[in-house]
């Protein structure tokens, strides 16, 4: 008995020596689902050779996969350290699938993937998160127990400067930690917002680029094109090599999952995407998507909100024509830190200024929908939700209605909350909830 006791503690130690960031679930570049499909199963380890391998369990038993790649990092203040990659394949859509990760032959580390579903689903999003907070921490717990097949995060993805530093004590303790073990069981999406972009003093900024595998469908842009994500030279060298091929393309792209279509945006300032490259890849993206049951546009930045904080941060607003011309149907976005819903609406820019200041235009207000009785929406309904673990914004506006904009139907400022989605062909239902799990607000959407 006291043989196998220490047989066990020996293997527990040798757990807890493997990892730096344990496994953690990513979409991958698969932007389409397949008969069968796949998923990125990435995390972090010391910068030292190690033989590692990962198996999936099918019908007949454990499957083992490719081995294993990796990228290393070498930015300080953390010590260089390796990000390995491993692709789980040949997935049945919608099963979960139980996978385990081996270290220099023993057994380190096993849990459960939710496979992308090909229909009815749920998606959780929220934004401005990983602050370190303890708002954070309990908004992890409510969207742990709101059982998600994916979740989507609307930029700011960790504070302040998107460092890998930064990830390492806020973002994967909280959000793949043995007490909220989410991103060892679902995909995570995301998108940068202004905070996960390089910032010239901090070598490992932008680890957003390196730490997340997703599709590399976007525009196809180079580093130092006008569009691209910024680096300085001899700064950022480092996390470049390490993102590899993610550098600057994974900032945008697209992907379905279940009857939706997603169209990420990098939203930052130096992405103009009235520019002819990024227009026309939006155009064709939501073009090719007209077949999709839902289409939902993501970044960071919101066109329509009603706080005070970023009121004039409007320079998204042109490119609402195009939305509306291939019939988009929720815009989500964070940057506010709450929670806002408007009406359906139509926009038509008339006067376009300098970034950061206001872009205007004429409103068309659908009026009738409201989410109970009228369901069908004539025009795109656009959703701040960046409520999920950064100080909260103008939390006196949740009652105070004349400060709203009149096309603005929901705003919860003084509470910080998430967004479930859930999914089918015909019928998209909408809820905001609280870190307890009470509804703040609720729509729904059919087609």
């Amino acid at each position: 008995m006291r043989t196998l006791v220490l047989l066990l503690l020996a293997l527990f130690l040798q757990a807890q020596d493997a990892f730096l960031v344990k496994p953690y679930l990513q979409l991958g570049d698969a932007p389409r689902p397949a008969a069968l499909e796949r998923l990125d199963l990435m995390w972090h380890a010391t910068d030292a050779e190690a033989a590692w391998s990962v198996e999936v369990r099918g019908s007949k038993g454990w499957v083992a996969q490719a081995i294993p790649t990796y990228r290393r990092l070498d930015a300080p203040p953390l010590a260089a350290h390796r990000i390995y990659r491993a692709t789980l394949k040949q997935l049945s859509p919608g099963a979960v699938v139980p996978y385990r990760v081996r270290f220099n032959g023993a057994v380190v580390f096993e849990s459960e993937a939710q496979v992308r579903r090909p229909g009815a689903h749920r998606m959780v999003v929220f934004g401005d998160a990983a602050s370190g907070s303890h708002e954070q921490i309990a908004l992890a717990k409510a969207v742990l127990a709101a059982k998600p097949d994916a979740v989507f995060i609307t930029g700011d993805l960790v504070y302040g400067r998107g460092r890998a530093a930064e990830y390492r004590d806020h973002f994967f303790p909280v959000y793949n930690s043995d007490e909220t073990p989410l991103m060892r069981h679902v995909p995570f999406l995301g998108v940068p917002g202004n905070h996960d972009v390089p910032f010239k003093a901090w070598p490992d900024a932008s680890a957003y680029f390196a730490y997340w595998s997703q599709p590399l469908n976007g525009p196809g842009l180079r580093p130092g094109e006008a569009g691209a994500a910024p680096v300085s030279a001899g700064v950022h060298d480092a996390m470049v090599a390490a993102a590899g091929p993610a550098f600057p393309r994974m900032a945008s792209f697209s992907f379905d999952y279940g009857k939706v279509h997603w169209t990420v945006l990098d939203s930052n300032v130096y992405a103009d995407w009235e520019s002819p490259k990024l227009k026309a890849w939006l155009e064709a993206d939501l073009k090719a998507a007209q077949g999709a049951a839902w289409r939902i546009v993501a970044l960071h930045h919101p066109l329509f909100q009603s706080a005070l904080s970023h009121s004039e941060d409007q320079w998204m607003r042109p490119i609402s024509p195009i939305l509306e011309k291939y019939g988009v149907d929720l815009v989500l976005a964070g940057h506010v830190h709450n929670y806002q819903r408007t009406a359906p609406l139509r926009f038509k820019p008339t006067q376009v200024g300098p970034r950061g200041r206001p872009v205007k235009g004429d409103f068309t207000v659908d009026e009738a929908f409201d989410g109970r009785t009228v369901t069908r929406a004539k025009g795109i309904i656009h959703i701040v939700t960046g409520a999920g673990g950064a100080e909260l914004y103008d939390p006196w506006q949740t009652d105070v209605k004349t400060s709203w904009q009149p096309w603005t139907r929901a705003l919860v400022s003084d509470k910080h909350s998430f967004t479930v989605l859930d999914v089918d062909a015909k019928t998209l239902k909408l809820r905001q909830l609280d870190a307890e799990g009470r509804e703040l607000d609720a729509i729904m959407l059919t087609k």
